[in-house]
This record gives structure tokens, sequence and C-alpha cells, in this order.
């Protein structure tokens, strides 16, 4: 559930071209995390892929964050992937948080997008204070709990792109840099007064294991903007994407045994075995899935430490 908060809701926008190495920035310092074993069966089967932000190429990546353990706040932002109420226990920001004891502050909202108003078709039907990051953003910066964060130990959780994406192919949109846009430009501002974010984790996984030109041309516009600004202001970013981890049980190699599942469709709240199935409700990660993808972020942090 989000945290409570004032609504104040951003000006609309329109347009918002991807920033340069103006307006984003990273410092960098070797880190490690603290990896915690599961209780779930179900256990990780494909590693990260590590690259570097100056490579370019979208790649896991930390440059600059600390280990896992130095945070003691954890601000979350997203849709049901991240605030819960669509699965049987924790998600996996609430699994980070819980291994490392830190205090979660979860803006998230099912079926919340990156700027509703991109979107005509659903904007009359959402109608809660937290329907995209814009607003997400605006309730976190309005509220009390701010002025109590030590920007040091705090780390901010960006998770986004599925819902956007599944509008663009509901709608046949085939440009999606205009809300990639709007992502970043939303993620300057926390970065600006009031908030002054230092810490930033991106996570994505836009087509839930598959990809086209269009998904993968919004993934690669945040994953630059990202890079080319890393010297303007001395963020610490992490960049992790779940794509391996859907196309290992669903589409490729090396399949949902090997991760421990029994079945890689949904519970629906009744089925034989919820801890061994891939999905809880329609598109929702079960609480095993969620496990694994805190695991992947705990190993992107530790395994792919980057200067650039």
């Amino acid at each position: 559930m989000p945290a409570s908060g004032e609504w104040v809701m951003f000006p609309q926008r329109t347009m918002f071209p991807l920033l340069t190495s103006t307006v984003l920035g990273l410092l960098y310092t070797t880190a490690s995390a603290v990896i915690l074993p599961r209780t779930s069966a179900v256990h990780l089967a494909v590693s990260p892929q590590c690259g570097t932000l100056a490579g370019g190429v979208p790649a896991d990546v930390n440059v600059g964050l600390g280990s896992l353990s130095q945070y003691k706040t954890i601000v979350a932002f997203g849709d049901s992937y991240t605030g819960g109420g669509d699965t049987n226990g924790p998600t996996w920001v609430e699994d980070l948080a819980t291994s490392v004891g830190a205090k979660l502050i979860n803006y998230a909202s099912s079926g919340a997008v990156i700027d509703v108003n991109q979107w005509p078709q659903i904007a009359p039907i959402q109608t809660t204070a937290s329907v995209d990051f814009i607003n997400q953003a605006g309730n976190f910066t309005a509220s009390q709990i701010l002025q109590e964060l030590d920007h040091e130990t705090t780390l901010f959780v960006l998770f986004w792109g599925i819902g956007d994406y599944a509008e663009a192919v509901a709608t046949g949109e085939t440009d999606m840099s205009n809300i990639a846009g709007v992502l970043v430009y939303t993620l300057l501002e926390l970065t600006s007064s009031p908030s002054f974010a230092t810490n930033v984790l991106v996570v994505d996984n836009y087509g839930l294991g598959l990809t086209s030109p269009a998904g993968n041309a919004f993934k690669q516009d945040v994953f630059t903007s990202l890079g080319t600004g890393r010297s303007a202001f001395n963020w610490n970013v992490g960049y992790a994407s779940f794509n391996g981890i859907w196309d290992g049980v669903l589409y490729g190699s090396p399949g949902y045994e090997a991760f421990g599942f029994t079945d890689t469709g949904m519970c629906n709240e009744t089925c034989a075995d919820p801890a061994h199935t891939f999905y809880w409700a329609p598109g929702n990660p079960s609480a095993a899935t969620h496990s694994i993808m805190a695991t992947y972020v705990e190993e992107v942090l530790t395994q792919c430490v980057s200067s650039t």
C-alpha cells in the first residue's frame, strides 16, 4: 500500500525529451550487498548480465551503490510488482528491506503507469492518488517523512515499464520515447530539492520475457539517460533487468524446472502447489517468484559493480 501523504498533482506534461549529460550523474564507489538465503525451494537459476553504463548497451550494473546493508530506508515507486496486493506473500522489494532490516516506504500502486495522461484510454478509470509515477513522486515530496530521511542511507527504487508497454501494445503505439522521458524527468525531480535522492535503483521487466523494437527502445532510452548524465550530479545508480528470469522460466533456457517451479501458470488464489508456481494472479508473480527477483537484485549489486 502507498505510504500516507498529501496528494500533490504535478502539472500535466506532454513532451519530455531525454535528458543529456547536463542533467543526470553518478558518483561511483565499490560496493557489495548482503545476500541472505531464501526459505523457498524455488531458487535463482540465471545470473546477472553485467555491463557498464559507459558501454551504452542496457545491462545489469551497479555504479556507486553501497552494500545493501548500509541502507536504513528504501523508498519504492512502481505498480503491483512492487506494491503488492496481487501476490501471496511479500514482494521482491519487501524481501530486500526485510533481509537487511530496512524501513520500507512504498508508494507503488496496482495498475500504475509512468504518466497516466499519456494513455487517454485509461486516464478516466484511474481515480486513485498513485496512478502514475508523477503522482507517486508528488506524494513523497509532499510528505512529512521526507524530513526524517538520511539521504546517505536511503535507497530509491523505481520499477516501471510493464503497464506502459502493455498499453503501447494494446493501442499499437510504437514510440515510447516520450514515456521514457517522463520517467527520467520525474527521477530528476526526485534528485532535486526537496528530496535530493542520491542512491537510485532502476528496475526493468517491460515485456515480461518478450521483447520488441518499441520496448527495447524504451529500455535503451532510460539506460542511455542514466549513463550520459552520470557526470552531472554524483548520483549512485544500480540497474537491473528481470527479463532473464522471465525468459529463462517461460521461453528459453534453462526452463522453469531449473528454478524449482512445477507450474508456469497462476494460482488465482487456489492451486495445488503455490510455493512452486510462477504466477499468483494473472500477470503477477507468486511470493516464490518475488523471492528470486530479490535474490537477482542482490546479485546485481554484488557482481555487477562498475566504476563507469
